[in-house]
């Protein structure tokens, strides 16, 4: 295990080097030299631009508080449910919430666990990418945000009445819990919410936004749709409730016939269940004959979050090494997009 971490980082290294970023290793496992054991101590001695690598550990990391402009990598999630992810499929989790605060403006997080906790964003233009999340939370005024592949449990709202959020992309993104949703107020916009799928099966309205695109969603509940609010366009959207097909949007939609394991009942993970079923009816529903659902459009989703950093993700190491032949590794490396 020693020597494939040893490995991978050098893989990450090596990538950092040629983009010209300074990188800074965090693991939290005392057997494990690394620079850091905790997010927060690597934000503070950072410097802007550099890359913040999150090892995967058995033991979850800290939240932290974000004060520089970073790109924060993790391993990923679901990676011993799906192929091909990670040789470690430990992942990176977190056991509080995660801040994005002055200073990290223009910030990247990709690939991480805060399945548990929050993503909290106080300032413009923060990413936040391929993680496994609980909620993603607006704070104050800010705009230029991509909130985009993400597998969240509860909601990405605003925190108040208050917050105001513009020029934002929700894109792709898996709200798979029964109580999911997209919540922003009435001085918000203009926001894209597209090609997301909401699992809400507790609310008539779960997507309940102002002055947005709404476009080539799938909404899953029996009972759930898009509030008709000042500015919304809703068009080419798939849902399970009864209504009229009109503007692209169509209703009375079998999911069992829409997705790949809707029911949870085959052999499928908890994200690669949503893949479209063959001649699902989502297939060229969208604008432009794109797909309905998060593996359609911009930004297509990837299974377990993988971050796009090339990954080993087959290894084979000898135990022992001999004079003549060294130490024997064969390691399959795949980059991922």
């Amino acid at each position: 295990m020693k020597r494939l971490t040893t490995i991978c980082f050098m893989l990450i290294l090596i990538v950092s080097i040629v983009n010209g970023q300074s990188l800074i290793r965090v693991n939290n496992d005392p057997r494990v030299k690394a620079d850091f054991t905790s997010l927060q101590d690597a934000n503070d001695n950072a410097s802007d631009g550099d890359t913040i690598y999150m090892e995967g550990s058995a033991t979850s990391y800290d939240g932290a508080i974000i004060t520089k402009k970073l790109v924060i990598v993790g391993p990923g999630y679901f990676l011993s449910e799906n192929p091909n992810t990670q040789a470690i499929t430990t992942e990176a989790e977190f056991s509080a919430n995660l801040q994005f605060k002055a200073g990290s403006q223009g910030s990247t997080i990709e690939g991480c666990d805060i399945y548990h906790n929050l993503i909290q964003i106080y300032v413009d233009s923060i990413t936040v990418k391929r993680c496994k999340v609980y909620s993603i939370e607006f704070h104050d005024t800010i705009s230029d945000l991509l909130i985009i592949q993400n597998y969240i449990d509860y909601q990405i709202k605003c925190n108040t009445s208050n917050v105001i959020v513009s020029n934002t992309i929700i894109a792709n993104n898996i709200l798979a819990g029964g109580s999911t949703g997209i919540l922003v107020y009435s001085n918000s916009g203009p926001l894209l919410i597209t090609n997301n799928i909401v699992c809400n099966v507790m609310s008539s309205f779960p997507i309940n936004v102002f002055n947005s695109n709404i476009q080539n969603n799938i909404l899953t509940g029996p009972g759930a749709s898009v509030a008709q609010n000042t500015g919304n366009s809703i068009i080419n959207n798939l849902f399970a409730t009864t209504g009229t097909d009109a503007d692209g949007n169509k209703y009375n939609m079998n999911m069992a016939l829409v997705f790949a394991d809707f029911s949870g009942s085959g052999d499928y993970s908890a994200d690669s269940k949503w893949q479209l079923k063959e001649g699902s009816p989502a297939i060229g529903a969208g604008i432009g004959g794109v797909d309905c659902g998060v593996f359609g459009g911009t930004y297509p989703y990837v299974l377990s979050g993988i971050p796009e950093f090339p990954h080993i993700y087959s290894a084979s190491i000898a135990v022992t090494a001999t004079a003549e032949s060294g130490l024997p590794v064969v390691i399959k490396i795949m980059s991922q997009k």
